[in-house]
């Protein structure tokens, strides 16, 4: 009975680990398109941004209890990315913090816990966060 208990949690940790992996290696891809998109070829704008940054946040079921908890709106994604522009316009490797900020629960939590902090805070705290 006790073998058999370990081999159920065994497959279940895999699946578990299975779908974690497809859902991590998703949202990266998604994020690196909006990075090239914004901020390499210039073709996307940033209303469009915004609204598919909120688009995916309020789909992602870890993101959408965050965004529910501060009630963000597309209006608060919009003032906290021109903070976040305003003192972390840097790209390194992959990674651009205006639009990272918004696609891992950790950041979004406290972006939108401190929102209405000064933006060099926010900026300086991001960039720790994604070791920029």
């Amino acid at each position: 009975m006790n073998a058999f208990l370990g081999v159920l949690f065994m497959i279940g940790m895999v699946v578990l680990f299975y779908y974690s992996m497809r859902r991590a290696i998703r949202r990266d891809n998604y994020i690196n398109h909006l990075v090239i998109e914004f901020y390499d070829e210039m073709r996307m704008k940033q209303p469009e941004l915004i609204e598919e940054m909120y688009k995916y946040c309020t789909s992602d079921f870890k993101l959408k209890k965050i965004v529910e908890k501060y009630d963000a709106t597309p209006e608060t994604f919009t003032k906290i990315f021109e903070k976040l522009m305003y003192w972390g316009n840097v790209k390194k490797r992959k990674r651009y913090v205006p639009i990272y900020s918004f696609f891992y629960a950790s950041s979004l939590e406290y972006i939108l816990k401190h929102q209405d902090d000064d933006a060099k805070s926010i900026t300086m705290k991001m960039m720790n966060h994604f070791h920029i």
